[in-house]
């Protein structure tokens, strides 16, 4: 969990509320909720100076309302979950027109997994599995298609982008990478990966 240290909070609320279509108010509420989910109205109320709990609920509400909350969610820990191995693999095709072909295929494949297995892709492996988080396309200066998930192991992250990957989309160039640490996860400064990082590189992070 993110600690909630909530004047810095609300010096990012305001930056952010400078640029965003939020007010500094709502951007606050929704930076503390993205740190903790958690975190109780009242105890919003309570950091915010509000009069109760009703004020920083009404908040919530109407940005559930305006659709700029989608939905609460929880953040489990993988590696304990056993699925220890982030990945991420990237689909180099060589052009456009070879682009729009694979992504075809793969639409009408996750749409006969979805109908038949589920909403969750969850590929066996010999001596475990793949489950994917995020499949995209990319636009800029290469065709590329990423994809994003967890695996029980570095190889069998290995065999499914060598092995599987390539032999369903045979004309597409493959890329995989190993994600070992984050010094930022999911908008957040990783204060545990920077004081290991800061250990191994022996530094106390004053740049001059």
């Amino acid at each position: 969990m993110n600690e909630i240290i909530p004047d810095r909070v609300k010096k990012i609320a305001q930056t952010l509320s400078e640029v965003s279509h939020l007010n500094e108010t709502d951007m606050f509420i929704l930076l503390t909720l993205l740190a903790d989910s958690k975190i109780t109205n009242a105890e919003l109320a309570k950091i915010l100076k509000f009069k109760d709990g009703n004020s920083a609920a009404y908040h919530t509400r109407t940005m559930q309302q305006n659709g700029i909350i989608d939905r609460y969610t929880i953040v489990p820990n993988w590696k304990r979950v056993g699925l220890a191995t982030e990945f991420i693999i990237l689909a180099e095709a060589e052009n456009e027109e070879q682009l729009l072909e694979i992504e075809k295929k793969h639409v009408i494949m996750a749409d006969e997994y979805a109908s038949e297995q589920g909403d969750i892709v969850v590929t066996p492996m010999i001596s475990g599995c793949v489950v994917l988080k995020d499949v995209y396309k990319c636009y800029g200066d290469k065709n590329m298609a990423v994809i994003t998930g967890r695996a029980t192991s570095d190889q069998d992250a290995a065999v499914y982008a060598k092995n599987y990957l390539v032999t369903r989309y045979p004309d597409i160039k493959i890329s995989m990478l190993i994600s070992k640490y984050k010094t930022i996860s999911d908008f957040f400064i990783n204060k545990n990966a920077v004081e290991k990082l800061k250990e191994f590189f022996h530094t106390e992070g004053n740049l001059k």
